[in-house]
């Protein structure tokens, strides 16, 4: 299996320069799950509950996000973050919330 990784582009400029897979690393707060960590919040169910509430679809095939804010604010507002698994859910709650800071949006390459 492949590193999985989510992204959040630091500027509207990362978002553009992502969209056509031009972004550079500096352009962007990136976090990369080895297979033992994305297992973990796969089985944890992390990553339904955001479909749910966001109306997305992540899943283990395919390419997603989540850019509109009142989406991630959603997301944020829910009590998913409230799992045991700390650190990394910790580390996708405070991508989030660049996200909505920087009014970009989360990408989840897996």
């Amino acid at each position: 299996m492949k590193n999985k990784t989510i992204v959040v582009p630091k500027n509207k400029d990362a978002e553009i320069a992502l969209d056509y897979d031009r972004a550079t690393p500096e352009q962007l707060i990136e976090m990369t799950l080895d297979e033992t960590m994305f297992n973990e919040l796969w089985e944890a169910g992390i990553f339904d509950r955001i479909n749910n509430i966001a109306g997305v679809n992540i899943d283990i095939y395919e390419d997603e996000y989540i850019a509109e804010i009142d989406k991630l604010e959603k997301v944020l507002a829910s009590d998913i973050f409230t799992t045991n698994l700390i650190d990394s859910v910790k580390r996708i709650k405070s991508l989030f919330e660049e996200a909505v800071k920087r009014e970009t949006g989360i990408y989840f390459y897996f």
